[in-house]
């Protein structure tokens, strides 16, 4: 029986069982990059004290892309002295067996085509920017051109640090993500990315925005809640021996109803204005490229040029699981 309009909804929003397994059970590989700047290092030291600390199978590489012509740098800003600083930051952490320290020359090569092309090596499933280099910030309502290139091309979630001392860091405390999300693939991949990099009792705010005066469910927003409520009893269900690692977390579904004259974009920032929110979690597909359209959608770049918090670029491979997996292998 052909399925009907709603259940073909559904299955549009759904990954296969497999692939959802996958993503949350295959070690992390991360790639670190770092110039000096102060949210590259916050990113550096979010990998070393958080993520290395999540699993003993994580594998980092911190990568610095270097140009011997700019011999007018701060001296912390210069390759050795970096290069010093990361490798007590790393030894301190962890194994040498478990990272990596790439010092690469630019060579006239742009750096975010240098920085795809050591997310295709490693090969990492996350990289980690600074949202402004050492220039600091020219327009904060603009992805800088590394940044762009690494969302149109990298092939891989990507996270990007706005906070500029790693005080700001959830090392500590929990941290709460707010992941925004529709009844799509890449938004699931935004909420499995977003369970993937939890702790033990962090937040996990999962967050749909209803049209203003929108009072009473709908066929798609009942499809979602269902969703989601079908995922949050999987990590509860001990037979579920994959999703239920990941119990303990605080998770929630949070239907927002936008305000007046404000976009879903502002309805997300401001609720994760609210619950002070450590990372946004948005999702997007990685064939958008090919397919001749922005890296990533309006509403998900609207998002992260509007918060002021770190975010998280979730970046679905729409492939079968077979292929999934040897993606990133």
């Amino acid at each position: 029986m052909p399925e009907t309009p709603r259940e073909q909804r559904e299955s549009q929003g759904w990954i296969d069982v497999p692939i959802c397994e996958e993503i949350l059970s295959r070690p992390l590989r991360v790639l670190c990059c770092v110039d000096g700047s102060g949210p590259s290092m916050v990113g550096l030291n979010f990998v070393t004290d958080s993520l290395m600390q999540l699993q003993r199978d994580t594998f980092i590489q911190v990568l610095h892309i270097y140009d011997d012509s700019k011999d007018y740098l701060p001296p912390s800003y210069r390759k050795d002295a970096l290069k010093v600083y990361v490798d007590a930051k790393l030894t301190s952490s962890a194994s040498t067996q478990r990272y990596r320290i790439s010092w690469v020359a630019k060579d006239g090569v742009p750096t975010g085509e240098r920085i795809c092309g050591a997310i295709r090596d490693l090969p990492a499933n996350y990289v980690c920017l600074g949202f402004v280099g050492r220039k600091g910030k020219k327009d904060a309502h603009m992805l800088s051109s590394n940044t762009l290139e690494v969302l149109c091309h990298g092939r891989c979630s990507v996270i990007v640090f706005k906070d500029e001392t790693p005080e700001e860091l959830p090392i500590k405390r929990p941290t709460k993500f707010v992941v925004s999300v529709s009844l799509n693939q890449s938004s699931t991949k935004a909420f499995l990315d977003a369970l993937r990099l939890s702790r033990p009792d962090d937040e996990i705010h999962v967050v749909y925005i209803k049209s203003y005066m929108e009072r009473t469910d709908s066929d798609y927003t009942k499809a979602l809640r269902e969703k989601y409520s079908g995922f949050f009893g999987a990590l509860e269900d001990g037979a579920q021996q994959v999703f239920h690692k990941f119990h303990g977390r605080h998770i929630g579904f949070h239907m927002v109803e936008k305000q007046i004259r404000e976009s879903t974009a502002q309805a997300v920032v401001r609720y994760a204005d609210d619950v002070e929110a450590d990372f946004v979690v948005v999702g997007t597909n990685a064939l958008r490229v090919e397919r001749g359209k922005k890296p990533i959608g309006s509403v998900s770049l609207q998002v992260i040029m509007l918060t002021d918090r770190n975010f998280i670029v979730a970046n679905w491979v729409n492939v079968n699981p077979e292929l999934y997996g040897k993606h990133y292998t």
